[in-house]
């Protein structure tokens, strides 16, 4: 049911639609330039058919509002031959699917005049009246093509530009031309139009806005038959509404019924008034009055469209700034968090400290109730202390001790020399179980408080991107929208801002069917004077639109490619590799090489990589990254060791930073020269404080990087032999010469006795 309320509502609106176009077909056949130019019904058709409006509706209603104006001969063949040219072109372009451009549109509009022209030289003998006529439908037929974009196809979303604002007041002036010429027994449509017109321009536009749209409609006048009677009271109209506008509607209504009373019935500035001429001012007033104030709401804010983005875009700075504040709150937040973390960590004792406490323990669980106790603690202090020492030594190095490390005096004097090395073996037992856990806890403490001291810093970051407010550069955005106008492309917003010092952004709001139009980065361009490139595409909240977001292009791009292979005799590869992109200007290269081949090998690596991509994606520190993964990887009980291997190439800066973990050497070949990437760090899961070797080397265009496994290395004998290997390498494809490499490393050792796998990164010039 309420979908087909939905489609009876839209059939009345189309319903709507083509009836006001057949009313404006039929006004603009009585427009004329001093009763002689009559260019204006043929370039409304034409515009209206550009719009993309349906031309088997429009060429009856414009072949009937035309016959009704001028039933003659001469213009029943004129007005077919018009509509038959436009239905046969538009059928050929339909069928072989190719756009109409605008220069080849126009010259379609001067073809379907040529049955005009030749009527008009062969039977009245004129030719300048019919050439002037064709010229002036094809310039009304632009400007009502810009102004119907606006209306019909863009929608009432933006304000109208220039180019816009002049083509509105032409086709104006051609409307007010075609109404001054309907006059029902002193009835005159053209002041009823005024009227309405003035009083809504006055709500609309400011005080210049309104007394140009007074003149341009007395011009109607002036322009149709020479009546200049027209110009002067319109004016005093638009400056009367102008003066008395208030909130309430009357007061100008009122006040311009009475100057028009005055105007014809005491000072007599027409030619001819009656009370009929003072009744189409009346009737203007009353349609202004039953228009509801929703509706002029609606116009107001359309024409005030820049003014109101002005305020939404200060409140969206006002939001950015609020969330700014809200962003370094959270990060003090977790900033005391990994304060807290770090004072929780205990620390282990000294090695002193802890003989110090077994001596105590042992004495308490042995010699407590012993009779030589005074013996032993008092007159031979010294050296009991040593044995005790000792043989405590000796049980924490070696994990026990024995009698055989009792001294020959002691074990002769002393009763309990069997429980005493059994306490020490079981004290330092306990002790060393109680010490892993604590460490286990510290470097979990430690763990958390790098975390957290990480998102500490994004919220940082976060917040110093947020705090830089979204500048207004109106003129940029006008020239956008209105170049994108004049190539087509139609364009209902944009917004342009400085992200930092290096990278511009644009926002633009266009029509789907216009976004993947390859002329807006270049136009963007030109206007930013930056190369901009699209780096998002998506539906728009209104229907039929896109949001497309462009950014300064980056200096540099990156080609990728990769080869692996697995041991021999084994299935799957213990390596593991990622190359993604973590921001719109950095790549992420990542290579893992987890220990031994196989399944498991490929378990572990693979952990470790997810583990570098999301946490690179999160936006963390490379210290950060690299020391968490190894403390994670650490913390597990089996031994999970692995080589990691990482670059991040920033294509913008054209910096790259290698971050190596018991990895073998990486390469740089530039276009004549290789120099060596070396790393000298552990692997991952070793040792819970061993750092990665991060260096940091500037690329060029041309530059290539080469990332692989031991696998690779070791099948050279010597590491000159694989430096001069790569360096020799020709080819410019970066997935060729990454294939390549792992079939001379097989060569080299006549199979794959370790999983191999590399990567082969190509910069160069975007």
């Amino acid at each position: 049911m309420r979908r087909n309320l939905s489609q009876h509502r839209k059939n009345i609106l189309e319903i709507t639609k083509y009836f006001c176009f057949f009313l404006a077909f039929y006004i603009m056949t009585k427009a004329g330039i001093y009763q002689t130019f009559y260019p204006f019904a043929f370039g409304l058709f034409f515009a209206l058919i550009w719009c993309n409006q349906k031309v088997q509706y429009l060429s009856p209603l414009y072949i009937l509002a035309c016959l009704l104006s001028d039933s003659s001969v001469l213009n029943i063949i004129n007005v077919l031959f018009t509509v038959s040219i436009v239905l046969m072109l538009c059928f050929i372009h339909i069928k072989l699917k190719k756009p109409i451009k605008i220069p080849l549109f126009c010259f379609y509009a001067v073809l379907s005049q040529v049955a005009y022209v030749f009527l008009q030289i062969y039977y009245n003998g004129i030719i300048l009246e019919p050439l002037l006529t064709v010229i002036l439908g094809v310039v009304f037929m632009l400007a009502c093509k810009q102004i119907f974009q606006v209306v019909l196809v863009r929608g009432l979303v933006y304000r109208l530009n220039l180019t816009e604002i002049i083509s509105a007041l032409a086709v104006l002036c051609a409307l007010s031309c075609g109404l001054y010429t309907f006059n029902i027994y002193g009835f005159e449509i053209i002041k009823l139009f005024a009227m309405v017109a003035i009083l809504l321009s006055v709500y609309v536009f400011n005080v210049s806005g309104c007394l140009l749209v007074g003149s341009v409609i007395g011009l109607g006048g002036l322009f149709s038959a020479g009546d200049t009677s027209l110009i002067a009271p319109l004016i005093i109209w638009a400056l009367v509404v102008c003066a008395f506008k208030a909130n309430n509607r009357f007061l100008p209504v009122f006040s311009l019924l009475l100057v028009e009373a005055v105007l014809g019935f005491f000072i007599n500035v027409y030619y001819t008034y009656t009370y009929i001429s003072f009744l189409s001012v009346a009737v203007g007033a009353l349609i202004f009055l039953c228009i509801p104030s929703q509706i002029l709401g609606k116009l107001s804010d359309f024409f005030n469209v820049g003014e109101r983005n002005l305020a939404m875009r200060n409140v969206v700075n006002h939001s950015r700034e609020s969330l700014c504040r809200r962003l370094y709150d959270l990060s003090e937040v977790f900033g005391e968090m990994d304060y807290v973390f770090r004072s929780m960590i205990k620390g282990g004792m000294t090695k002193e400290e802890v003989r110090n406490f077994l001596i105590g323990e042992v004495k308490e669980k042995v010699c407590a109730d012993c009779a030589e106790k005074n013996m032993c603690h008092r007159m031979c202090l010294s050296e009991t202390s040593n044995v005790f020492e000792n043989l405590i030594s000796a049980a924490l190095e070696r994990g026990k001790t024995s009698l055989l490390d009792v001294p020959p005096f002691l074990t002769t004097r002393c009763s309990r020399v069997s429980n005493l090395v059994g306490i020490i073996n079981q004290l330092c037992s306990q002790y060393r179980q109680y010490a892993g856990v604590m460490n286990n806890l510290d470097a979990s403490r430690v763990l958390i408080a790098e975390q957290l001291f990480g998102v500490s810093q994004i919220m940082k970051n976060l917040a110093s991107e947020v705090k830089r407010n979204v500048s207004l550069d109106k003129t940029r955005e006008t020239s956008i929208i209105n170049e994108l106008s004049y190539n087509n492309i139609i364009c209902s917003d944009a917004v342009i801002y400085e992200q930092n010092a290096d990278v511009v952004s644009a926002n633009l709001i266009v029509r789907k069917e216009d976004s993947l139009k390859s002329k807006i980065p270049s136009i963007v361009s030109k206007i930013c004077k930056n190369k901009m490139m699209i780096v998002g595409d998506e539906p728009s909240s209104k229907s039929g639109w896109n949001t497309i977001n462009l950014q300064t292009a980056p200096k540099y791009d990156v080609a990728f490619g990769t080869a692996s292979c697995p041991k021999d005799g084994s299935k799957i590869s213990g390596d593991c590799y990622s190359v993604i992109r973590i921001e719109h200007d950095k790549f992420l290269l990542a290579l893992c090489d987890g220990m031994g081949s196989g399944e498991k090998a490929e378990k572990t690596s693979s952990l470790a990589i997810g583990l570098v991509e999301n946490f690179y994606k999160a936006g963390f520190d490379n210290d950060i990254i690299l020391s968490s993964i190894n403390k994670l990887l650490s913390l597990n009980k089996e031994e999970i060791f692995s080589a990691l291997d990482v670059c991040v190439v920033n294509i913008r800066q054209g910096t790259a930073d290698f971050i190596k973990m018991g990895a073998p050497n990486s390469y740089i070949k530039h276009i004549s020269t290789i120099e060596p990437i070396i790393g000298g760090a552990l692997p991952l899961g070793i040792v819970q404080d061993t750092q990665p070797v991060i260096i940091k080397q500037v690329l060029s265009a041309g530059d290539m990087v080469f990332l692989f496994t031991d696998g690779i290395s070791e099948s050279f004998e010597k590491e000159e032999d694989l430096e001069n290997y790569i360096n020799n390498l020709t080819g410019l494809n970066p997935q060729i010469l990454a294939e390549q490499l792992i079939e001379k490393a097989i060569e080299n050792d006549s199979g794959a006795r370790d999983d191999m796998t590399v990567i082969v990164a190509k910069i160069f010039n975007l």
